[in-house]
C-alpha cells in the first residue's frame, strides 16, 4: 500500500469522524490540550497519535498516569522503575525510542519523571539534528509538571524542542489540567489548542478568559461536557466534539533483548599448574 493510498485513507476518516487535526500546523507548531479531570484529554491525545501514525510520525509519549497502555494503539509501552532504570550515579539507562513507544513513568516521583523527560529529550534533539529521519512528536501527561517556568534547568530541552524543533521535525503535544500552571512562553508556541471545560480556581478562569474573551470563557465553564472541547487553529475558535476512541489493539511491553555472556572454557591442566606454580 503506497503513501498516498494512505494519506487518502486517513483523511477519509478524519471527514468521517468530523475529527479537526490540521496535520499540516502540526508539523509546524505544537498542539496544547486542557481541561479538568474526565474531560477526555487523554482520549482526544491518543485519537491524535493515532492518526499521526498513519502518517509515518513516531509517537513518544510520557506517561504519568500509567493509562496509554490501556486506551492507546501505539505498538509498545516500557515501563521505568528507579532501580532498574536509574543508577546512583544518576544516569538513565533505557530503550532508545527508534518507533513508537510509551514511556509509563507513573511508578517515578515527580522530581525523577522531569529527570527522565529531560534526559530522553536531549538524546531525541541529538539523534534528530545528525540525522532528522522521521516526523517526531513528543507527548507530554501533565505538562504543568513540565512547563510551569520556562527559565527552569529541567525545561530547557523541551523548551527547544517545543520553539526550534520544527527544524528537526520535533514537534510536542502538551496535556494539561490548567492553562495557569504552564507558563504563557509554551502556550503560544502552541498554534492548535483543544480546550475542555474549565476547573473552578480563579487563576485558571482569569488565564482563559484573558486569552479569548468572555463569551469563549461562558462556554468553557457551563456549555461542555465530557468529550466538547473548544477548538483553536491559530485565530479560529468553533466548538467540536470529540468521539470515543478506542483503539483496535493495544500496545506490547516492550522486549528487552536479554544478554548472552560468553561461557567460559575450562582450563587445561597444564594452564591449571602453571597458575600453581606463580
Amino acid at each position: 500500500m503506497n503513501r498516498d493510498h494512505i494519506e487518502k485513507h486517513v483523511r477519509n476518516q478524519i471527514s468521517k469522524f468530523d475529527i479537526p487535526l490540521d496535520i499540516e500546523e502540526a508539523q509546524k507548531s505544537n498542539i496544547l490540550i486542557s481541561g479538568t479531570n474526565h474531560t477526555g484529554k487523554s482520549r482526544l491525545a491518543c485519537n491524535i497519535t493515532s492518526i499521526l501514525q498513519n502518517f509515518n510520525w513516531r509517537i513518544i509519549v510520557f506517561d504519568n498516569s500509567g493509562i496509554w497502555k490501556e486506551i492507546s494503539d501505539l505498538p509498545t509501552f516500557y515501563r521505568i522503575r528507579e532501580p532498574r532504570n536509574y543508577d546512583s550515579e544518576q544516569d538513565w539507562y533505557y530503550p532508545f525510542p527508534t518507533q513508537s513507544m510509551i514511556f509509563d513513568i507513573s511508578l517515578l516521583i515527580p522530581d525523577l519523571q522531569k529527570s527522565f523527560v529531560n534526559d530522553v529529550l536531549e538524546r531525541i534533539w541529538n539523534t534528530q539534528v545528525r540525522m532528522p529521519t522521521k516526523q517526531t512528536l513528543i507527548v507530554l501527561e501533565e505538562f504543568q509538571l513540565y512547563g510551569r517556568n520556562l527559565r527552569s534547568s529541567i525545561s530547557q530541552n523541551l523548551a527547544r524542542c517545543m520553539s526550534a524543533g520544527r527544524n528537526w521535525k520535533i514537534r510536542v503535544l502538551a496535556v494539561t489540567v490548567d492553562l495557569a500552571l504552564v507558563d504563557p512562553s509554551f502556550i503560544r508556541l502552541c498554534q492548535q489548542c483543544y480546550h475542555g471545560r474549565l476547573g473552578i480556581e480563579a487563576n485558571s478562569k482569569r488565564r482563559f478568559r484573558d486569552y479569548y474573551g468572555i463569551d469563549w470563557y461562558r462556554i468553557a465553564t457551563e456549555g461542555l461536557d465530557v468529550g466538547y472541547f473548544i477548538y483553536l487553529l491559530r485565530d479560529k475558535l468553533k466548538v467540536i466534539h470529540m468521539p470515543l476512541f478506542e483503539p483496535k489493539r493495544l500496545p506490547e511491553p516492550y522486549q528487552v533483548k536479554p544478554r548472552f555472556y560468553p561461557i567460559p572454557k575450562s582450563k587445561t591442566l597444564f594452564q591449571r599448574i602453571k597458575e600453581i606454580l606463580k
